[in-house]
């Protein structure tokens, strides 16, 4: 990732088929490790949390190297500013065993 993490708080995320996800509005951690995710405000929808590792930065735009059928399937939990290890462990092995 060539963009700083913090920088990704208030932009525009997309799926990898070009899909708005919507407006990333947080960023939060895991309560037992050093891993961060981006929480995804979107319009009428569940939020999305992202682990930052998923997430490309192609020339600034944040993309979700996923499709958006994918991404509506993934783990959901209350951003509450910190993830339990378990939700962070379900979050991570969701994305891993599906990279592209």
């Amino acid at each position: 990732m060539t963009t700083a993490v913090d920088e990704l708080v208030g932009l525009q995320a997309f799926s990898r088929d070009g899909a708005k996800l919507g407006k990333i509005r947080i960023l939060i951690g895991d309560d037992a490790t050093d891993r961060r995710y981006l929480v995804i405000s979107r319009f009428l929808a569940r939020d999305l949390i992202v682990p930052v590792d998923a997430v490309e930065t192609p020339g600034g735009r944040v993309v979700v190297p996923h499709g958006s059928a994918f991404i509506d399937s993934a783990p959901s939990f209350k951003a509450k500013g910190m993830l339990t290890r378990d939700e962070g462990d379900r979050l991570e092995s969701f994305y891993q065993a599906h990279t592209s």
